[in-house]
């Protein structure tokens, strides 16, 4: 190099993020996915999961006998 050019300087080439930390972030978003899902077919089925726990209820009661 002569004195009149700078000296050129390269940064060290960027690593990428490590394993683990890409297998947390893979979990985390595989556990909001079932989260999510799970909310929501709570909430598409709802009417006909409380009807079959109703159901149910009527069954046993009806089957027990009454003192």
């Amino acid at each position: 190099m002569t004195e009149d050019q700078p000296y050129s300087y390269e940064p060290e080439p960027k690593k990428g993020m490590s394993p683990w930390l890409i297998a947390l972030i893979v979990v985390a978003v595989i556990i909001c996915v079932c989260c999510f899902c799970a909310v929501a077919g709570l909430i598409l089925l709802g009417p006909k999961v409380g009807n079959v726990f109703s159901t149910i209820i009527e069954t046993i009661e009806a089957t027990t006998p009454m003192p």
